[in-house]
């Protein structure tokens, strides 16, 4: 339905989403490669919940992973509840009978992540494009409930959607997050266990795009601390690659081949749009340099970028509103320098000096 759906897009949007999605598919490699090595090689089922990203049965925010990831997007207090909240609903399934295994290879993993990722990436683009135009107040949290208990991510595709839900909604992402992960329609479900899909090609595939990723430093798909952890996963699925050289399976080709075409098609710098201003810790007086897009609305200029914490799914938007007008055309990107100062309650950027600047290789900041 995924790819249906992308397939009818504008080609830049295309490029987007499978930039988006793909980047959700190699955040998470890491961690579906280790869950299944320790289900084989520990044999720590009952413990699989919390190593993995999520993407087997039950209660996805149960992943430490996934809490790890919300700690950094979200802050320590919203990883605790929803990890709380999840084991509480996971011992309840457990109790009611309905065990959930883990998927039975990694490409199965990752073949089970690509309709979230999928969702992720078109989430993130609708966000940005539907803007003001979401449900705010008690209405957008019932609509991010909703949303969260049909669309059930893996733990990890609950923070991108979440996080670019946020920049935009933040009532949808409220709503989000206290249903998706923890008693979606996927914590209920009663999974069918597969016999372990294995894919020569499919494997080599991964362990490309997880090289090629770790080499260019992230590629602007993935925060560039998991470089180390993508490198280790193509060596891994270069052993898997040569040991099922000969498997195939046409259920697991998905999941590579989406993770490959982002580094063929290219990660596009995402659509600037100005929000809210994210000066919350400065103070009037303070110097300021700052690099971004310009953005003009409603007669107000401010220089946009945006920020990753994890992966392309969860850039947020970082706004420095402007004190005065800046000689360059909208679009385009400036070095600012000047003094925040204090303009109706709200800190703003006095520019002394703009410089133009070409756009970068890498349009994203990290956290």
């Amino acid at each position: 339905m995924g790819v249906a759906a992308i397939a009818v897009l504008p080609p830049e949007t295309v490029r987007e989403v499978v930039a988006t999605a793909s980047a959700t598919l190699f955040e998470s490699t890491p961690f579906i490669l280790a869950a299944t090595l320790a289900e084989r090689f520990v044999r720590v089922r009952r413990s699989l919940p919390l190593l993995g990203c999520g993407c087997g049965g039950g209660p996805a925010a149960r992943s430490l992973p996934a809490a790890a990831a919300t700690w950094l997007a979200f802050g320590p207090w919203v990883a605790l509840a929803r990890w709380t909240a999840a084991f509480a609903v996971g011992r309840l399934i457990e109790r009611t009978g309905c065990r959930h295994d883990a998927p039975g290879s990694a490409l199965d993993g990752l073949a089970g992540l690509v309709p979230y990722a999928l969702v992720a990436g078109l989430a993130a683009r609708l966000m940005t494009l539907a803007g003001p135009g979401l449900p705010d107040g008690p209405a957008g949290v019932a609509a991010g409930a909703v949303a969260g208990f049909a669309l059930a991510p893996c733990g990890l595709g609950v923070v991108g959607i979440a996080g670019a839900l946020r920049a935009v909604a933040p009532a949808c992402a409220l709503g989000f997050l206290c249903v998706a992960g923890i008693v979606d329609a996927r914590a209920f479900a009663r999974p069918h266990r597969h016999a372990a899909a294995h894919d020569g090609t499919a494997y080599a595939l991964v362990a490309i795009g997880c090289a090629a990723v770790a080499m260019r430093g992230g590629a602007a798909l993935v925060h560039p601390r998991f470089s180390l952890a993508l490198a280790a996963c193509a060596a891994a699925f270069a052993a898997l690659a040569w040991r099922h050289r000969r498997a195939r399976g046409a259920r697991t080709a998905i999941a590579p081949a989406l993770m490959c075409a982002a580094l063929v098609l290219g990660a596009p710098a995402p659509a600037y749009r100005a929000t809210a201003t994210t000066l919350a810790d400065a103070f009037p007086g303070e110097p300021l340099v700052f690099e971004g897009v310009v953005s003009r609305r409603a007669g107000a200029t401010a220089l946009v970028r945006y920020a990753i914490t994890c992966c392309r799914a969860d850039a947020a938007p970082i706004v420095v509103r402007l004190a005065n007008a800046v000689d360059a055309r909208d679009g385009t990107w400036v070095a600012a320098r000047g003094t925040l100062v204090e303009r109706s309650g709200e800190l703003r950027l006095q520019v002394v000096r703009a410089d133009p600047l070409a756009p970068p290789s890498d349009p994203f900041l990290y956290r």
